[in-house]
This record gives C-alpha cells, sequence and structure tokens, in this order.
C-alpha cells in the first residue's frame, strides 16, 4: 500500500519475480526426482500476462536502449492453461531476447489466434543462430555460440526447462532464426 505507484509497481514486479523463481525451482526438483508437479489449470488471459511481462522487462531492456514492442492481432481468446507454468516460460523468452540482444535493437512480441489456437511469440534482433546451435536448443544445460551483449549469465538450462513445462501443458514451442538476423521463439 505504499504511497508512491513506482514503488508499488516495483515492490509487485519484485513479488512476481520471487513466485516464478520458487515455482521453477520446485518444478526442476520434480522433474529431476522423476515426480509431475501438480498443475493448475484456468482461463488465462494471455495478452494481459504477456502485457504484464512485455512492461516489466522494458525496464531491465532500457539499461541497454533496447525498447520492447507488443502487438496483440485480433481477438485473441482466453485460454486454458497453467498460468505459473506460462509465466515461467514467458520469463525465459523475455529474459533471452534482453540478454542476447545488442543495445539500440527492438525486440517484438506478438500474441494471436490461429485456427489451432493461441501463439505467443518473442522476436530479436540479436546475432542469430546457426544451424548447428538450432541443432542443439532445448537440450539441459548447452552453451550455445551467442553470448550474452550486457555481461549477463547463461547455465543453458532456460530454453530446455520451457519446452518442458510447454509440453507438459499440451503445447509446442519452436524456434526460427537465421544466423545474423535474431531470434524467434513462439510457442502455442
Amino acid at each position: 500500500d505504499h504511497p508512491n505507484p513506482q514503488i508499488r509497481t516495483g515492490l509487485e514486479a519484485l513479488q512476481q519475480a520471487t513466485n516464478l523463481m520458487m515455482h521453477t525451482v520446485s518444478q526442476l526438483m520434480m522433474t529431476s526426482n522423476g515426480a509431475d508437479g501438480e498443475l493448475r489449470f484456468d482461463q488465462v488471459d494471455l495478452p494481459i500476462l504477456v502485457k504484464r511481462f512485455s512492461t516489466y522487462y522494458q525496464r531491465i531492456a532500457d539499461r541497454k536502449q533496447i525498447r520492447c514492442l507488443l502487438e496483440t492481432t485480433g481477438d485473441v481468446p482466453p485460454v486454458r492453461t497453467d498460468r505459473v507454468t506460462v509465466a515461467v516460460v514467458l520469463d525465459n523468452l523475455f529474459s533471452n531476447a534482453v540478454k542476447y540482444s545488442p543495445p539500440g535493437k527492438l525486440i517484438r512480441v506478438r500474441v494471436s489466434a490461429d485456427r489451432d489456437g493461441v501463439v505467443c511469440s518473442v522476436r530479436d534482433e540479436g546475432p542469430g543462430l546457426s544451424q548447428e546451435d538450432q541443432a542443439k536448443l532445448f537440450q539441459r544445460g548447452v552453451q550455445l555460440t551467442p553470448k550474452p551483449t550486457g555481461g549477463e549469465s547463461s547455465a543453458g538450462y532456460g530454453l530446455a526447462v520451457a519446452k518442458e513445462f510447454i509440453e507438459r501443458l499440451g503445447g509446442t514451442i519452436w524456434c526460427e532464426s537465421v544466423l545474423g538476423q535474431g531470434a524467434c521463439f513462439s510457442f502455442r
């Protein structure tokens, strides 16, 4: 209940990040023990969830003069999914887009409906991925050739966890990239 709206927003973002970290650690521990964590399916307004991540990551992107542009096309229906699990995936995709984009670039985020469901895409203007790196995507602990542009760290587990989570939700995740022309990670 702080009177300063910027402090309130910062505290809400901190609470969201804490919840995501606790959920991620819990899911990783269950996955490594062979047990499946319980998913809680609700109706989720994906454009609103993505907008929150875009707003949060814009602050981080500002440090590198990167702009996040969100586009929602048409009428996107609510999706029945686990909100926290999707949030973990969004956190990874936004984090990677900022981490691997050079200063002054643009990150385009798009949420749209198609005949098979709802698609969320995060496109950066980073170094892109070679065919060799694309063949190694979504594997645990694999370090790819591109390096973070602002000294950020990378353990090589985020995309593997994102893939596992999306598949547990009954969805798919993929990447489209040309070396030197950025990368676009999408999930349905």
